[in-house]
């Protein structure tokens, strides 16, 4: 209630602000006079040795204090061969004239080229006649970098007094002078394109590398899933490009279904998220794709040992540029050779492809529209040749088909200075098949359909909202014969503690519109405060919820500083539908209320700037109510809102980005958490299924020159809990043992630990770059217990051991 009072109390302020000094403005000031920072003098970019005679061209962004210094630069568009290191050693000392507004310096972005071009060779001239004119030039001029004419993707807004601009709000200089606004979330992290495919243990999968970053716990064996703040992997969520994606990986963790070379950036919200988004409680994973390259054609092939793929892209015309992308593995070629004998037959073996097909078209200045296809899809088939030992039921077909396919719109416009729009339709289709022997068989069918639209105005200097409508329709086809489902986490073992056997076809349409607003006020200069609300709606549970949050972000140090502190807090309120087979008609309870949880964060920033050094400190602390549970012995209405759980920890990150005076960047993290789960009002608190305590990660890559690059990532993570068997049932009806369970989750497998390391090696023939390179994933060959396994009458138990040393050998060719 408290936070609802807050709410509407700063919706008034903002209010108030927005009303008076907005019309005031239109009548008594003129538009500001905003001038962009000029190079006053600079070195001259030195070439790498040995291609002096090349020409390149590095885009760098430099932010330019009020005093005029180039105090942080970072590569855009990084060419590699030592080049990206010449120009951001060239911009160390560059000297600007700052940007100024009304004549008053400001701090300011821009965006520069720095040209390396072959030294012109002397022309020999005929010896002048007695009566020719001399004529002298100056060889010695410094060459100004020429500013790039793409345009600066930023929200637009009124420049503001320089000191009350953090370093992510500068004034942004390229085609326009715009101002970023602040981020909408308490934690937000983000990994660029600089690094994305260059952490050792990820393959190059940009995808994996999130695994590097504070609160992400390790996936579960063979699972593949985002594992967030303990939460559930199901209550998180991942967005490409404004559109949820239901499968991140292939097979569980191989690697992710989009393509790296096309990916801007990454960003990461543990928790406390926008009501931008909503239907989670746990965190969200944005993937920004980059537009395609519209400075000629290029192209990329990768070959390795599990799958292969190529992009190529480049320019139509002036306003249109395109990429296409596709992958697809050989797992197939080989499965034969390595199954056991006589166990079971391979009748498709595993293979999986994805593609992605990317159009941008500019028709003005003021638009960017996007067409947008991609997909994904996995399948094994198999025979069992005898049953299990365990369960006679295991015979015949094992299979899982996992497949999506997505096309895309989406448009950009910019109605002015202060107000945009963003508008994305998405449709597709997801299918899901499982068969399991003659136990169970799943096959699921939907036809998703999405609007998400936006809204952004500055209102005034310190004010912006933000405004949209987050539309969803499923229509969804499902068949399933098995035994009753029951609650999927906390349950040892579903199939040992099932009941009746049931059968299922049903038509569901899940539909779910959403609306949210947000008000971005700066309350002082060094304080913005982003206060929303959101409403969403569950049809197939009838069922309204709104969601109020508040996050702030207090400065403590100027932006132009080299050392930058800041805080960050935030709450809010988060709700989630159960899962289909929860409340389906039949085999769920339709009764069932949407699962809610209250998420509150405190947290700090520490930038070294000039250093490219940054850490942070975040604590934060989830209570989640209306948990769905099973209910005792499985009885109709099978499923109750009667759990609760908590959530709580630390977070420490620290980073060494690239471009600093050291050749090397890298990342530390360090989570220290409990995640807890009670089942009833009457049931004790117990580990969840995926609690890991401790969660340690380093990644250190070394750019050590001449083409060479070497890195080594390490995690440490606390083992996941385990129910352990204490007894066993022979069912006489069915001649099986059944097992009799400990206090759930009352064990805990022993501490993961694996070293990863690629080295790379970069030739450059011409235009074309040759890289190849070997991705070593557990380089020590640790022996990691995921779980235990038993034999028939569960006499005797063994460790099922997790991924051996596991080399990747590949090759990848540029142009």
């Amino acid at each position: 209630m408290r936070v609802l009072v807050f709410l509407s109390c700063l919706f008034g302020l903002a209010s108030s602000i927005v009303v008076a000094p907005a019309r005031a403005q239109e009548t008594t000031e003129a538009a500001p006079v905003v001038r962009p920072p000029r190079l006053l003098e600079g070195a001259r970019p030195v070439p790498p040795p040995g291609l002096e005679s090349e020409r390149e061209e590095v885009l760098l962004e430099i932010i330019v204090g009020t005093d005029g210094a180039a105090r942080d630069a970072r590569v855009v568009t990084p060419v590699g061969r030592g080049f990206d290191e010449a120009a951001l050693e060239a911009a160390r000392s560059f000297r600007f004239e700052p940007a100024t507004r009304d004549g008053t310096p400001m701090a300011a972005r821009i965006r520069y080229a720095v040209l390396f071009e072959p030294p012109v060779e002397p022309v020999v001239e005929p010896e002048p006649s007695p009566d020719a004119e001399e004529v002298t030039t100056d060889t010695d001029e410094v060459a100004e970098p020429e500013p790039t004419e793409e345009p600066v993707e930023a929200a637009p807004g009124p420049i503001v007094d320089p000191d009350a601009i953090p370093d992510d709000e500068l004034a942004t200089f390229g085609a326009t002078a715009v101002v970023e606004p602040p981020p909408r979330d308490a934690t937000r992290r983000t990994l660029t394109s600089e690094v994305l495919t260059r952490i050792p243990g990820t393959r190059g999968d940009a995808l994996r590398a999130v695994e590097l970053l504070p609160g992400v716990g390790r996936p579960a064996f063979g699972g593949g899933n985002l594992l967030v703040r303990g939460a559930a992997p199901g209550d998180s969520e991942v967005f490409l490009d404004g559109s949820p994606v239901p499968l991140l990986y292939h097979f569980g963790g191989l690697t992710s279904f989009y393509n790296s070379t096309l990916i801007d950036r990454i960003d990461f919200v543990p928790g406390n998220f926008s009501v931008r988004f909503g239907r989670r409680i746990g965190g969200i994973l944005e993937v920004d794709p980059r537009d395609p390259r519209r400075d000629g054609y290029h192209g990329n092939v990768d070959i390795n040992l599990l799958d292969a793929s190529f992009v190529v892209e480049g320019p139509i015309g002036d306003n249109v540029t395109f990429a296409v992308a596709a992958r697809r593995s050989y797992i197939d070629f080989f499965f034969n050779e390595i199954v056991p004998d006589g166990v079971f037959s391979v009748v498709a073996a595993p293979v999986y492809y994805d593609y992605q097909a990317n159009v941008v078209w500019r028709p003005t200045d003021s638009d960017r529209i996007r067409f947008f296809l991609y997909g994904s899809s996995d399948e094994l088939r198999l025979v069992f040749s005898s049953p299990s030992d365990n369960d006679p039921n295991i015979r015949g077909n094992f299979g899982i088909v996992t497949q999506f396919h997505r096309g895309q719109i989406s448009w950009r416009h910019l109605y002015d200075s202060n107000v945009e729009q963003d508008v994305m339709v998405s449709f597709g289709w997801t299918q899901l098949a499982f068969n399991f022997g003659e136990a169970t068989r799943l096959e699921l069918s939907t036809l998703p359909v999405q609007l998400r639209s936006e809204w952004r105005a500055q209102l005034s200097p310190t004010v912006r909202i933000t405004g949209g409508l987050d539309w969803q329709y499923s229509p969804t086809d499902i068949t399933f014969r098995g035994a009753q489902p029951t609650q999927s986490e906390g349950m040892p073992n579903m199939a040992a503690q099932a009941g009746s056997r049931v059968s299922l076809d049903a038509q569901a349409n899940a539909y779910r519109p959403g609306l949210y607003l947000e008000s971005n006020v700066r309350v002082i200069p060094e304080l913005d405060v982003v206060a929303g609300i959101r409403v969403d709606y569950f049809r197939e549970i009838q069922s309204w919820t709104a969601d109020p949050r508040v996050s702030g972000r207090l400065r403590l140090t100027p932006s132009a500083d080299d050392v930058q502190v800041a805080l960050r807090a935030g709450v809010g309120a988060f709700s989630q539908p159960p899962e289909f087979a929860e409340s389906a008609q039949g085999v769920g309870n339709p009764d069932l209320g949407p699962i809610r949880a209250i998420h509150t964060t405190l947290g700090s920033d520490l930038r070294f700037v000039p250093q490219r050094l940054s850490f942070t400190l975040d604590g934060f602390y989830k209570h989640i109510v209306d948990r769905v549970v099973g209910t005792a012995g499985g009885v109709p209405p099978f499923y109750t809102n009667a759990g609760i759980g908590r959530i709580y920890g630390l977070e420490l990150g620290a980073r060494l980005e690239p471009g600093s005076a050291i050749p090397v960047f890298g990342f530390l993290s360090y989570t220290l958490m409990r995640s807890e789960r009670q089942d009833g009002p009457d049931q004790p608190w117990r580990l969840f299924d995926f609690d890991q305590t401790h969660i340690l990660t380093a990644a250190l890559v070394w750019t050590i020159g001449d083409g060479w690059e070497a890195g080594a990532t390490f995690r440490l993570v606390s083992g996941n809990p385990y129910t352990p068997v204490v007894g066993r049932i022979n069912d006489l009806s069915t001649g099986v043992y059944r097992p009799v369970y400990g206090d759930v989750n009352s064990d805990r497998n022993p501490f993961f630990h694996r070293l990863d390391v690629r080295v790379q090696k970069r030739f450059e023939i011409g235009d074309f770059r040759l890289t190849v390179y070997i991705d070593v994933q557990n380089v020590y060959n640790a022996t990691n217990r995921e779980g235990v396994s038993y034999n028939y009458d569960y006499t005797q138990s063994s460790d099922i051991a997790g991924l051996p040393i596991i080399p990747s050998l590949g090759v990848r060719g540029e142009l």
